[in-house]
């Protein structure tokens, strides 16, 4: 006993290592340190290509495609600066921490992942409306999104592969080694919608990362969370090329069918979860 004795405690301290909030990053306060982070990178870098901008349009090559380009410049560095970062700092408190989760995903779960995702759409949208928008505000995210290529990429391609990466591949990721789960994917949620700048993305965007933190945490894979937040994404664009009196399902439809369209979404949500549960099964600890 006494020969196995220093064995049993190393192991102890091995564990204790794992799950102690000292070993793994983020915790709540790193977590509110990354946000500051972002918003830094992306003021730097907006009045870096703001003054580029400026000067091709003193050169008369100034044109609205152009400033899409560079939004999107400005958005990818942005989001690889902050993912850079987090890395650093999460390789400084455990090397192994920093491997992101990109494990394979069941084929049949792809098809549950898009279904659910126009589901949840549809039940989040009137959100917007909660919080009324200024029209300067309105003109501003009209001016932003022009519906051309590169406006289209930043939202469908680049935005669910960096910031699914950034919120749950790290993020989440970290904070599962830290606290319960409910309390972790809380806080990523919260840091998620933070992300957005805005008080009118930030509820749905909270709401959509609750969902999305849930399926990270049974799934185990960043994959899960790019399919479904690509397929949100895809589906809020297409219903911006509606016509102006239509831009949500709500208009759309017509407050009778956009009713039997919500109680519809709620039930497909609430099966899809239930099959995404069964399919997969959440570890009672994480591991790195």
């Amino acid at each position: 006993m006494t020969q196995n004795e220093p064995e049993l405690i190393t192991t102890a301290n091995l564990t204790d290592d794992i799950i102690s909030p000292k070993s793994a990053y983020p915790n709540i306060k790193s977590v509110v340190t990354l946000f500051f982070v972002f918003v830094l990178y992306s003021i730097a870098l907006g009045v870096l290509f703001g003054i580029a901008l400026i000067i091709l349009d003193s050169l008369h090559v100034k044109s609205q495609l152009l400033e899409s380009l560079f939004n999107l410049l400005v958005y990818i560095m942005s989001q690889l600066l902050l993912i850079r970062y987090a890395i650093k700092k999460s390789k400084k408190q455990s090397p192994q921490s920093v491997r992101i989760n990109f494990k394979k995903i069941k084929i049949g779960l792809i098809p549950v992942f898009i279904i659910t995702a126009v589901a949840l759409i549809v039940l989040l949208d009137k959100t917007t409306s909660w919080i009324p928008m200024p029209v300067w505000v309105q003109k501003f995210f009209e001016k932003a999104f022009t519906k051309d290529v590169f406006s289209i990429a930043t939202v469908t391609i680049a935005a669910p592969i960096l910031e699914e990466i950034l919120a749950r591949g790290i993020v989440l990721k970290g904070l599962l080694k830290n606290y319960p789960p409910y309390k972790s994917i809380l806080i990523s949620a919260i840091f998620f919608s933070a992300l957005h700048l805005n008080p009118w993305q930030a509820i749905p965007a909270f709401i959509g990362g609750l969902f999305l933190g849930w399926v990270y945490y049974r799934t185990q894979s960043v994959i899960s969370g790019i399919i479904i937040h690509a397929a949100i994404n895809v589906t809020a664009t297409l219903l911006l090329f509606l016509p102006k009196h239509a831009e949500g399902f709500y208009d759309l439809l017509g407050p009778t069918y956009y009713i039997i369209a919500f109680l519809l979404s709620a039930i497909i949500l609430f099966v899809g979860c239930k099959i995404i549960a069964k399919a997969s099964s959440a570890p009672a600890v994480v591991t790195y």
